[in-house]
């Protein structure tokens, strides 16, 4: 394979990197059968939270697989956070859980080496990233390069997920049945969302591999799935049309980044609830609310603060400036803020371009301004939910006054489902 610059000093040979034998941990023995599809799941340590969405998907690929179609698919799974003793851990307990299914060959659990991995320190800058993101995107495309290359003699097809996902009921079948399609293709897409669910043919996968590891610092992995594509002669995206992998993870494996995103076509939507999802009981001292959104009939302020899923403020679309203000009877020492919007089945109406803000208690101020007027920015809503914890955000003391504050114009209605406080 040919090399590429990595810094002004230093070049690395990629076939280097991922053509010889592969050093690795490994629990689960080959079966002696080639299977029909094999899934690639890369896992790594999240910052900010103790929670490991790991073991949820898992659990959800045992629970919608029959034990016929076990022996059909082989669940890959690598540990390959740059702290090895966290891999080490994480994989004893891994064995642990699932040892009867590691030791039948449908789990496999192998560990990456730091000396796989090309300088992250010195990434080129594209697309206004910070460092750390272009840090972790690159090394997140060396992750998926080296897990596609070690799974591909194992299957038939290889599908990549990630490991805070969700599987549909009778997803094998709804994969097979978009093998026999008459189209051409060299991927299949099972979800809407980033790399999530996307196929490959196995005889593809090298090129795939290195096309990710030749190109690991221009893009993320997304962006750089449309090219491979077109390179191996697919013209546009086929997509089911119902997506069989939902992501459930709010926590990011980037430091201080909120990943709230669902797949509104997963084909089991109807059935799970995403709201105040593993969220401890809320403290949420006693308040009032004012706000200049429009109120649709009587889903009113009170319902976005009464840890009731069931229940939420819903708002006519609002303007550029519009506000919903939470006013603390009390100021408060807050812990942790989480801010739920949207509604809960299909997350349509959810609060964006929007940023929520805190005032703290002022000395002198009148009944008639408890809020004052210098408010101050404590994070963005990420598609339209916020956590202070998942995005490592100070908050101040004796807050008074929490403000979501609207910076463009929205085009649908607004739903708020809760707003969390934890003193």
């Amino acid at each position: 394979m040919a090399t590429r610059p990595m810094s002004p000093s230093k070049r690395v040979d990629v076939g280097q990197i991922i053509n010889p034998p592969f050093k690795v941990l490994m629990y689960g023995q080959p079966r002696g059968h080639k299977g029909l599809f094999t899934i690639g799941i890369p896992s790594a340590q999240r910052p900010n939270t103790d929670r490991i969405y790991l073991f949820d998907t898992v659990d959800s690929i045992i629970d919608k697989t029959t034990e016929s179609e076990k022996e059909e698919v082989t669940l890959v799974i690598m540990l390959c956070d740059l702290n090895s003793t966290y891999n080490t851990h994480i994989s004893v307990n891994v064995y642990n859980t699932y040892q009867q299914h590691v030791e039948s060959g449908f789990i496999q659990i192998i560990h990456t080496q730091r000396s796989i991995y090309p300088d992250l320190e010195h990434v080129k800058p594209t697309f206004n990233d910070t460092k750390d993101r272009l840090k972790w995107r690159a090394k997140q495309n060396v992750d998926f390069s080296f897990l596609m290359h070690y799974s591909i003699n194992i299957s038939e097809y290889y599908i990549q997920l990630e490991d805070d996902v969700i599987v549909a009921s009778d997803f094998v079948n709804s994969i097979k049945s978009h093998l026999s399609i008459s189209t051409a293709w060299a991927v299949l897409e099972f979800s809407r969302l980033g790399f999530i669910g996307k196929m490959f043919k196995s005889s593809d996968l090298e090129y795939v591999a290195s096309k990710l590891m030749l190109r690991y610092d221009e893009a993320p992995c997304d962006l750089l799935l449309s090219p491979i594509r077109m390179d191996l002669g697919q013209k546009k995206s086929i997509h089911s049309k119902q997506s069989l992998f939902q992501h459930i993870g709010r926590f990011s494996s980037l430091k201080n980044k909120l990943m709230p995103s669902i797949d509104n076509k997963f084909k089991d939507n109807a059935n799970v609830t995403f709201d105040l999802y593993n969220y401890p009981a809320a403290d949420d001292p006693e308040a009032s609310f004012q706000t200049t959104f429009e109120t649709y009939l009587n889903f009113t302020t009170e319902f976005a603060y009464d840890n009731n899923a069931s229940s939420f403020f819903w708002g006519k679309t609002p303007k550029k400036g519009d506000t919903f203000t939470l006013v603390l009877a009390m100021p408060q020492n807050l812990t942790r803020i989480v801010v739920l919007t949207g509604k809960k089945e299909t997350r349509n109406d959810n609060l964006l371009y929007t940023d929520l803000e805190c005032s703290t208690f002022q000395f002198g101020s009148s009944e008639t301004d408890e809020c004052g007027t210098m408010f101050i920015k404590l994070t963005g809503l990420a598609d339209g939910d916020a956590d202070t914890l998942a995005t490592g955000t100070a908050i101040p003391n004796n807050v008074k006054c929490l403000r979501l504050r609207v910076k463009r114009k929205l085009r649908t209605w607004v739903v708020i489902r809760e707003i969390l406080l934890y003193t």
